[in-house]
């Protein structure tokens, strides 16, 4: 009892700094569509102002890239910002006329804040399932 009173005392005085992403392609569109889900606190820390469509998107422009096979960036288009309690989801869509295959990814949220940050991103695409972890310093990863 001791150690998980411990336990739970060490994850209180130390929060876990993580993102979760999902990222969906879409067959019929051909379009990728990528959603993040953060704390609010820590994406406006990151931002340093109050945290608007605007000032969002703008950071995960900076943070979160897709690019093809020859590392070109996709174009990628706002699809918004909804925020429940102190979590927000931040939506981005992006067109992938070949598919998710080869697609190079980079989930650098927070990194900027945390030295501690975890980034897990679920691809689902075609009927598979993808899970990617980022930490801090990573490169670009590849899609199967």
């Amino acid at each position: 009892m001791r150690a998980l009173v411990a336990a739970v005392a060490a994850l209180a005085a130390h929060p876990l700094h993580t993102t979760l992403t999902e990222l969906r392609y879409q067959d019929g569109d051909r379009v990728v569509e990528v959603t993040v889900r953060a704390f609010a606190d820590d994406v406006r820390a990151a931002v340093g102002r109050e945290l608007t469509d605007s000032t969002a998107f703008g950071y995960l422009r900076r943070t979160f890239t897709l690019s093809d096979r020859a590392g070109r960036p996709l174009g990628v288009a706002w699809c918004g910002l909804r925020r429940s309690d102190d979590v927000v989801w931040l939506c981005l869509r992006a067109a992938a006329p070949d598919g998710t295959s080869g697609l190079r990814i980079r989930a650098g949220l927070l990194f900027d804040l945390y030295h501690d940050q975890i980034n897990i991103v679920q691809v689902t695409a075609r009927g598979r399932r993808v899970v990617l972890l980022f930490t801090r310093d990573e490169a670009p990863k590849p899609l199967p």
